[in-house]
């Protein structure tokens, strides 16, 4: 019998609170309204979060000296403040794929957090993202629709843009395991790690 892949789809992540993520489901049952049925899949309550760094999968026997970088990483960063306000889209408000709320409040400290977070965990990674960071939180992700859909969903994107959702101080960071079913995918934390030790 072949021997069972022993490994962990991961992510590093800064959770958000219930009361922002209160508001940005909110807007997510705006747009829900406005917009058809089939042509987002929208990002769960639990499940929205500000992604630092996506690794997708690590050797289980990895995990361990990993969760000790990271752990480096946060004692070398202070708790700072965060918002959440803003919708927006990837590539565009006109050609959406991916829906998000922006971040706001010290971006500077969050890009320098992910920065290190991403320079720690090359070794433990196949591919790295190319793009520059840009913090935010994914509200939806759009699903191939006829132009017309389309339309719909830019529209009502337009109308939503300028919002705000709250503000919260990160003081922790997470190493979190995503497992994907065909439900969707499942989150769970493997570690946190407090900032400044």
């Amino acid at each position: 019998m072949a021997e069972e892949k022993q490994s962990v789809r991961t992510f590093v992540s800064i959770h958000i609170p219930a009361s922002v993520r209160e508001g940005l489901r909110t807007v997510q049952t705006e747009l829900e309204r406005a917009i058809p049925e089939s042509a987002v899949r929208w990002t769960p309550f639990e499940q929205l979060h500000l992604t630092l760094e996506f690794l997708g999968d690590v050797a289980t026997g990895n995990v361990p000296p990993l969760e000790s970088a990271l752990e480096q990483v946060a004692t070398t960063h202070r708790p700072f403040e965060l918002s959440a306000g803003r919708v927006g889209a990837f590539s565009s408000i006109r050609n959406p794929r991916v829906i998000w709320a922006g971040i706001g409040g010290e971006v500077d400290a969050v890009k320098a957090l992910q920065a290190d977070v991403k320079n720690r965990v090359r070794s433990f990674v196949a591919e790295q993202e190319a793009r520059a960071y840009k913090p935010h939180v994914t509200l939806g992700r759009v699903r191939p629709v006829k132009a017309r859909d389309l339309r719909q969903v830019s529209d009502a994107l337009a109308t939503a843009t300028e919002r705000g959702f709250g503000s919260w101080r990160v003081d922790e960071f997470a190493l979190m395991q995503s497992k994907l079913s065909p439900h969707g995918s499942q989150h769970s934390t493997l570690a946190t790690f407090p900032l400044g030790g």
